[in-house]
């Protein structure tokens, strides 16, 4: 596959403040989300910067050619 071939990346992360500031300060925008991913995909509690990840969050950012 050629790295021409793609014009946009997609990258998820738990809803931290912290990590969605890093994506948004990155030119990064929120595309979707999926309910309850942490918690029904682990078989444990996850956890960042002292909160309960739940929902995965989804960031789009277009690539330049």
């Amino acid at each position: 596959m050629n790295k021409n071939n793609y014009n946009t990346i997609l990258v998820g992360t738990g809803k931290t403040p912290s990590t969605i500031n890093f994506y948004k300060n990155c030119g990064f925008t929120e595309s979707h989300r999926i309910k309850n991913f942490f918690t029904d995909n682990y078989d444990h509690l996850i956890f960042e910067d002292g909160k309960q990840l739940i929902d995965m969050i989804y960031f789009s950012k277009k690539l330049n050619k």
